[in-house]
């Protein structure tokens, strides 16, 4: 997997992932924490995914994001 972020967001919750883990979730990934992160982490690239409508219903009933990238890729948006 490449050395980069990958933000998955829905209606109003985003989970960053980074070699294929969540290291973050919230109801934004705020500007602040992802400048930080990327330093932390030597990140240049940032892609941003979203959800489809299975996808937001399987996050929001369990009230969080899923774990790993893996998991998380069979409901992204073609």
């Amino acid at each position: 997997m490449e050395n980069k972020f990958i933000v998955v967001g829905l209606n109003d919750w985003e989970g960053l992932y980074h070699k294929g883990n969540l290291i973050e979730e919230g109801h934004e990934i705020r500007r602040e924490v992802l400048v930080r992160l990327m330093k932390q982490h030597a990140i240049l690239d940032v892609d941003f995914e979203y959800l489809n409508q299975e996808g937001e219903e399987i996050v929001q009933d369990s009230g969080c994001m899923f774990d790993t990238y893996e998991e998380v890729s069979k409901y992204i948006e073609p």
